[in-house]
């Protein structure tokens, strides 16, 4: 029997807007998509990101680097013990609706800016990023962090930024420089929650069909 409720989070939406069928079998069969290496550099480079924009939240203030007028005005969340606790997904902030499935999340910082809290996530790619590929990747991740800081009486911005760090060259003592660059994206907690509730209705349906477009499902299909 296919449970009533659901836990799912930003990435678990990503699939399903990826493909309905991938998303249901992982959710309901536990069957999940095939995978190779994950690289750790990434994961690397969140944690000492964290450990940074923490040492400067300690004296109120941004890094020189995003000391940049678009952000004038802006700062960085000050209740670093509150910011720990959502940072993990077991602590942190959830929407829960009225089936009784659950959105969580996890952030990785947050802005003040006005008395309003900002979404605000970092970022590693190998080249510059642009705002319309940010957006095609990363704007349903911004949506559910709007909602998750909304739904639970947070007075939130109507948009977030996503930071972006990318190797533009290396020192002779092997030190790596970084381009870095924010890109402010609008938000949209609603849209956010409608595509979640199509998610959990999906999961409460049968299997849906391949996608004719999901090379997972075609290589399935070419192999049974």
């Amino acid at each position: 029997m296919i449970a009533h409720s659901f836990k799912l989070s930003a990435t678990a939406l990503s699939l399903f807007r990826d493909c309905p069928r991938c998303f249901w079998l992982e959710k309901i069969k536990n069957i999940k998509r095939p995978r190779g290496i994950f690289p750790s550099l990434p994961s690397g480079m969140d944690r000492i990101l964290k450990n940074y924009f923490d040492s400067f939240r300690k004296d109120g203030i941004l890094p020189s680097e995003l000391q940049v007028e678009e952000l004038k005005g802006t700062f960085l969340f000050q209740d670093q013990s509150k910011l720990d606790a959502w940072r993990n997904w077991r602590t942190g902030l959830t929407f829960e609706d009225e089936d009784g499935s659950c959105l969580i999340g996890a952030f990785d910082d947050l802005l003040i800016k006005d008395g309003l809290t900002i979404p605000f996530d970092y970022k590693t790619k190998g080249s510059p990023a642009e705002k319309e590929s940010a957006a095609r990747y990363y704007q349903k991740q911004l949506d559910c962090y709007a909602l998750l800081l909304q739904s639970n009486g947070i007075p939130t911005a109507d948009y977030g930024y996503l930071l972006f760090y990318s190797p533009k060259d290396v020192q002779e003592d092997g030190k790596v420089l970084f381009n870095v660059q924010p890109i402010r994206l609008g938000v949209n907690p609603e849209r956010a929650k409608e595509l979640f509730r199509q998610a959990v209705q999906t999961l409460k349906a049968p299997i849906p069909d391949s996608d004719p477009e999901c090379e997972y499902c075609l290589w399935l299909q070419n192999n049974e």
